[in-house]
């Protein structure tokens, strides 16, 4: 399937967004977030958190908004 490695890409760059925004907090704010890249990484958890969704699902979140933040940015730079 062609969008198999796109949805994995789209899962790793959110999941590591994540991370880096929830190290970001530790550090400025409190430490109450994990610090692990695994737990950021494990999109194959099928647990759901508190606010009903899986990490997979937050990192596909937060992979498609990057996308698309990057895709304003292009058209901002070429203009």
């Amino acid at each position: 399937m062609i969008f198999k490695p796109l949805r994995k890409f789209t899962l790793g760059m959110g999941g590591l967004f994540r991370w880096s925004f929830f190290q970001l907090l530790n550090v400025s704010i409190e430490e109450k977030y994990p610090k692990s890249l695994d737990y950021y990484w494990d999109n194959n958890n099928e647990n759901i958190d508190k606010n009903g969704f899986t990490t997979a699902q937050k990192n596909l979140f937060a992979g498609f908004i990057l996308f698309i933040c990057f895709i304003i940015l292009i058209e901002k730079i070429e203009n």
